[in-house]
């Protein structure tokens, strides 16, 4: 697929290629129902236009990250939890530096989820998060497995986790081993829980973290039943799998129902922008369905951060994997559905 609204709107940091994204979403092939099991809808002031977005790229149902103060007023206007958007339970990240976030106060949070009928738990444990707190964030202490279990006891069977960080990230931020740990660190500790918790649906955000090696995320869904993952965070997806799309279609093939679609789309009362949601279903659609090449639209740092030769604006090369048919059915809707019951 070649973009025919290139370079007929303003140029920024979501859009460097000039895209009418609102003329270009109704380009592409596939027409049935998506849902996006990967976002973060803070505000109501955003719902709004996230919705708008959402609906001209086909996506009918959105699992969502979200505040627990915010929820009603999101349900309020958009339907009850499972209709047209699920929640997902997090910690008050607005009050990180407050003492007991990630402690008491989250603990509290699980359970007024679940009271609202939440039936999905996040585990975020990207290394940065040992910055915010000693332990809370690592997959193995004391303080996750108490959250775990109690998740587990209330009844929570959706667990999604955030246990790997991009390659370059590794090499250029996670300077610190003795800190951070190896990315390799990062699913030791997972794998354990994965088999503990045998009978909850685990969701690895961010094709499990290793979209850079798809032969490592084969391992893990084949050790795994209960383990699937989701193609959110646009810029890394596009930049890594890119470089092997025919990789990525035949991952995606030999594990039916295993990968689900998912943005990471942040929608705040801060970044109320059309461009950057749109750009992210215009870039992952393209990504998955199209055997579209050419530079993707969105600014991406980490080039620039590894390459500093590189201009601060510069975008990843995209390169369409074409998947097709009953698997890219699966990809945005059937196996979602069958997840979410």
């Amino acid at each position: 697929m070649t973009p025919t609204t290139l370079n007929q709107q303003p140029v920024n940091d979501a859009n460097r290629l000039g895209l009418d994204y609102r003329a270009e979403a109704g380009r592409f092939g596939y027409t049935g129902p998506i849902i996006d099991i990967h976002t973060h809808i803070g505000t109501l002031d955003a719902a709004r236009l996230y919705f708008e977005i959402a609906e001209l790229f086909g996506v009918t149902k959105t699992v969502s990250m979200t505040k627990l103060e915010n929820i009603d007023a999101i349900t309020d206007e958009y339907g009850p939890p499972g209709d047209r958007i699920e929640f997902i339970a997090v910690p008050n990240y607005e009050a990180a530096r407050e003492p007991g976030t990630f402690t008491t106060d989250w603990l509290h949070r699980i359970e007024k989820f679940r009271e609202k009928g939440c039936r999905i738990i996040k585990f975020w444990a990207a290394p940065r998060g040992r910055d915010l707190h000693d332990e809370a964030f690592l997959m193995d202490s004391p303080l996750r497995k108490e959250s775990i279990r109690l998740a587990y006891d209330l009844g929570y069977r959706i667990f999604m986790t955030h246990v790997g960080d991009p390659d370059t990230w590794f090499e250029k931020k996670y300077t610190d081993p003795a800190k951070y740990g190896t990315k390799a660190d990062q699913y030791r500790p997972l794998e354990d829980l994965l088999s503990e918790y045998h009978d909850v649906t685990w969701i690895g955000a961010h094709i499990g973290g290793s979209p850079e090696n798809l032969d490592f995320v084969q391992g893990m869904l084949d050790r795994h039943p209960n383990y699937i993952v989701d193609t959110s965070a646009a810029k890394w997806q596009v930049r890594e799998l890119s470089k092997r799309p025919e990789r990525f279609r035949a991952f995606c093939e030999n594990n039916p129902g295993r990968v689900v679609f998912g943005t990471d789309i942040v929608a705040n009362i801060g970044n109320i922008d059309f461009d950057l949601y749109a750009s992210r279903y215009w870039a992952l659609r393209t990504l998955i369905e199209t055997d579209y090449e050419g530079q993707s639209p969105i600014v991406d740092p980490d080039l620039s951060m590894v390459d500093p030769s590189l201009d601060e604006k510069s975008t990843a090369q995209l390169r369409g994997a074409g998947i097709g048919g009953q698997t890219l059915e699966m990809l945005y809707h059937t196996a979602a559905d069958k997840v979410l019951g």
